[in-house]
């Protein structure tokens, strides 16, 4: 019973906490972080927010970590793939956000259910890759739940809005869905460690359907834009991930940065000499 009642507590503590940092400017991993701003807020200006009971059920957690992890996890985690999800996401009669609308206009990819699990497992694979830096006793617990929380939502959405009713149906597809998950963050990790040119071949395949006549300045943002997110969100504190303060800016920002002259190039055609040309005597 005491164990239930501060489980209880410690949710309202979560939400509570949710709240008095909603007030603090979230971390933007699209843009450079403000150094004045602090990135959590200190625990002194969170606790005078809280009662005394949910003190207690703050120290229980600290005590009782295992017990309680799994609770914090899933409800922060729910709001980070919400942030994924939330970059494709569509709805009849609704114009697009400046995220979908880069996507699906921009990118030229249709409003389906395929392109928006592609990208929402972009975004998701950016986040699994910071999870990997926490503590490695609080890895698992949270990426699990962060998974988890796509494939419930991809479930929901399969019965709600596409009208699969039948369950035998409805699980074939979710496990071409894990395959499609699995297959994509292999490719994304591959680029992350090989270069920009695999991971940029990485998107094409997975993001553009390996479809001929790409843009490749549209290409080109997106892996710019994927590289600039996996450098802020390495550039910040664990906290910032843990209390779920992370949104992500939009691709088409990276455009200047792509249409820059690469100095490797500079290099290279410089040092290649001139053809001369030969003139015949007539």
């Amino acid at each position: 019973m005491l164990r239930a009642a501060v489980t209880a507590r410690l949710l309202n503590v979560s939400s509570t906490a949710s709240q008095a940092a909603a007030t603090i400017a979230p971390a933007d991993p699209g843009h450079p972080r403000n150094s004045a701003e602090p990135l959590i807020p200190n625990t002194p200006v969170l606790q005078q927010h809280l009662s005394i009971a949910d003190r207690i059920a703050l120290r229980f957690r600290d005590y009782l970590p295992n017990t309680t992890e799994t609770y914090v996890a899933f409800d922060v985690t729910r709001g980070l793939y919400t942030e994924c999800a939330l970059q494709a996401a569509y709805a009849e009669g609704v114009d697009f956000s400046d995220s979908a609308k880069f996507w699906y206009e921009t990118c030229n990819r249709p409003p389906t259910f395929q392109s928006w699990s592609q990208v929402t497992v972009l975004h998701m694979w950016m986040l699994a890759a910071r999870m990997r830096a926490l503590d490695k006793n609080r890895v698992k617990v949270w990426q699990q739940h962060f998974i988890d929380h796509f494939f419930y939502d991809s479930e929901d959405k399969m019965m709600k809005r596409y009208g699969i009713k039948r369950a035998g149906e409805r699980s074939g597809y979710m496990k071409d869905l894990y395959h499609q998950y699995r297959g994509m963050t292999a490719a994304f990790d591959e680029g992350l460690f090989k270069g920009d040119a695999v991971l940029a071949t990485a998107i094409w395949r997975n993001i553009f359907n390996a479809a001929d006549g790409v843009n490749i300045e549209v290409l080109a943002m997106v892996t710019s834009h994927v590289r600039r997110v996996l450098s802020k969100l390495g550039s910040v504190d664990d906290e910032v991930v843990l209390t779920g303060r992370v949104k992500f800016g939009l691709p088409s920002e990276e455009k200047p940065v792509v249409r820059q002259k690469s100095h490797f190039l500079e290099r290279v055609e410089s040092s290649i000499p001139e053809k001369q040309t030969v003139s015949t005597a007539s």
